[in-house]
C-alpha cells in the first residue's frame, strides 16, 4: 500500500540508501549470471547434481535479470530527480542533466573501452575487436552484437551502457514537456511497442542474443521505471516486512518462470520458443524488476549495512571491471592452478567453479573501490556542482546526503 500523507524528502535532495542497496544486489545478480557453472563449462559436475541441473540452468539466466533491474531502477531514479527539478525551479535544465550524465558515465565508460582494446592487443585477445569497440564509442555496441553476436572481449557487458544512453537522448526532453498524463502516455506506447518487436523476434525465430541484446526489447524496464514513478508521485511506500518479503518470493518466481517454464533465454544454442512464451517470459522479468524495487523503496536505512549501501555506490566500477577481473583470474591464476595441483577431474571441477566465483568478486571489488576513489571521484564532485536536486553523497558511507538544500545552478541562481 502507499501512504498518501508519506512524508516527501526535503527539496532539493532525493537520496535513498536503500536504492544504493538495489544496485548492489543487481550486480551481484549479474555476476552471478556471469559466473555460475553450466552444463557445456562443466559436464561432470552438472552430471553430479542430477535432477538439480534443470534448475540451475534456469538460475543462472534468471540472474541476468539483474541487468533489466538496473535499466529499471535508472529510469525510476532519473524521471524522480527531473520531476523534482521540473516542479522546484519550474523547469528542466537539460543541458546541466547531460553535464551531469557525462560527468557520471563517460569517463569511467570510455577507461573500459581502452581496458578492452588493451586486451584485444594481448595475447588471446582478436585485433578485429578494435573495430567492433569502434561501435560503442559512439554508444551502439547493442545494436552491433545483435547484428554481429558477441564480443569475445571482457568490455562486452559495456553494451548495456550504450542502451542506457539511447534512453538519455529523449527521457530530459520528454520530461521537460510531456504532462503527466502523456508522459503515462508514452511509457505504455513504449511497452506495447517493445512487446510487438518481441511478437516479430518470434515469428523470425532470431536468436537469444538479438533478443536479449536489442534496445527496443530492453526499452520496457525504462518505460517500466516510468511508471514505477509516476505512480508514486513522489512518495515512498510504507510496506511491512511480510508485504516486503512477498515482493521479493513474487520477484523471484516471476523470473524463475520466465527460464523455467518459458525459456525465454534460450542461448544460441536453442530453440526460439515464440511470440507468446517470449512477451509473457519478459514481462515477467519486468515485472520481478517493479516488485523487487518496491521491497526495497521506503525500507528505513537501519536495516542495510554501510558496507552494501557503499557497494552499491561504487556498483558502475563493480560493474564494469568484474568481467576484466573474471577473466583474467581464470586464465592467469585458477585453471593453471587447477590443473597443476588437482588430478581428480570430478574434485578440481567443484574447486574451480568455487574459485571462480569467489575469487573475481573480491578482487573486483578491490578495484572498483580504488576507481571509485580515483577515476570517478574527481568527476563526481564537479558533477555535482552542476546538480539541482542532489541524489548521493560522495565519498563516504552515511546514509545521508551532507547537507539537504538547493544547489545554484551553472549561472549562480536559486530558481523557485
Amino acid at each position: 500500500m502507499i501512504v498518501k500523507d508519506a512524508q516527501r524528502p526535503a527539496k532539493g535532495s532525493f537520496y535513498r540508501p536503500e536504492l544504493d542497496v538495489v544496485r548492489f544486489l543487481a550486480f551481484v545478480l549479474v555476476y552471478l549470471h556471469h559466473t555460475m557453472p553450466s552444463v557445456e563449462r562443466f559436464p561432470r559436475a552438472a552430471k553430479a547434481l542430477g535432477h538439480w541441473t534443470r534448475v540451475i540452468d534456469s538460475f543462472q539466466p534468471a540472474c541476468g535479470f539483474g541487468l533489466s533491474l538496473f535499466f529499471t531502477l535508472s529510469a525510476f531514479l532519473i524521471c524522480e530527480l527531473l520531476i523534482r527539478e521540473r516542479e522546484y525551479v519550474g523547469t528542466i535544465h537539460v543541458k546541466q542533466f547531460y553535464i551531469r550524465r557525462i560527468l557520471r558515465i563517460w569517463p569511467l565508460y570510455y577507461f573500459g573501452l581502452f581496458l578492452g582494446i588493451v586486451v584485444a592487443f594481448l595475447p588471446g585477445g582478436q585485433i578485429s575487436d578494435v573495430f567492433r569497440i569502434g561501435w560503442f564509442v559512439v554508444f551502439m555496441g547493442a545494436w552491433n552484437i545483435t547484428l554481429h553476436g558477441l564480443i569475445h572481449n571482457p568490455m562486452n557487458p559495456l553494451w548495456s551502457i550504450s542502451v542506457e544512453e539511447q534512453f538519455y537522448v529523449f527521457a530530459p526532453w520528454a520530461l521537460k514537456y510531456l504532462s503527466r498524463k502523456w508522459l503515462y502516455v508514452a511509457s505504455i506506447g513504449i511497452v506495447l511497442f517493445a512487446n510487438l518487436w518481441l511478437y516479430r523476434l518470434g515469428l523470425i525465430s532470431a536468436s537469444d542474443t538479438q533478443i536479449w541484446f536489442s534496445s527496443v526489447v530492453q526499452f520496457e524496464c525504462f518505460a517500466a521505471g516510468i511508471l514505477l514513478c509516476l505512480f508514486l508521485h513522489g512518495r515512498m511506500p510504507r510496506l511491512g516486512a511480510l508485504t516486503r518479503s512477498s515482493f521479493l518470493a513474487a520477484c523471484a518466481c516471476c523470473w524463475m518462470a520466465a527460464c523455467y517454464f518459458l525459456h525465454v533465454r534460450f542461448y544460441d544454442n536453442g530453440a526460439n520458443p515464440g511470440s507468446p512464451r517470449l512477451i509473457c517470459g519478459y514481462a515477467l522479468g519486468v515485472a520481478g524488476c517493479v516488485l523487487l524495487l518496491l521491497a526495497f523503496l521506503g525500507a528505513a536505512p537501519k536495516h542495510f549495512p554501510r558496507w552494501a549501501v557503499y557497494l552499491g555506490r561504487i556498483s558502475f566500477g563493480l560493474y564494469v571491471y568484474h568481467d576484466f577481473v573474471i577473466n583474467f583470474t581464470r586464465r592467469l591464476v585458477i585453471d593453471p592452478l587447477m590443473a597443476a595441483t588437482i588430478q581428480n577431474n570430478l574434485v578440481r571441477d567443484h574447486v574451480t567453479v568455487g574459485l571462480s566465483m569467489a575469487l573475481p568478486f573480491g578482487l573486483t571489488i578491490v578495484v572498483a573501490a580504488l576507481s571509485y576513489r580515483y577515476l570517478e571521484t574527481p568527476f563526481l564532485k564537479m558533477k555535482r556542482r552542476h546538480a539541482v536536486i542532489e541524489s548521493q553523497p560522495i565519498g563516504t558511507t552515511s546514509d545521508r546526503p551532507t547537507e539537504e538544500r538547493i544547489p545554484a545552478l551553472a549561472d549562480g541562481s536559486r530558481q523557485r
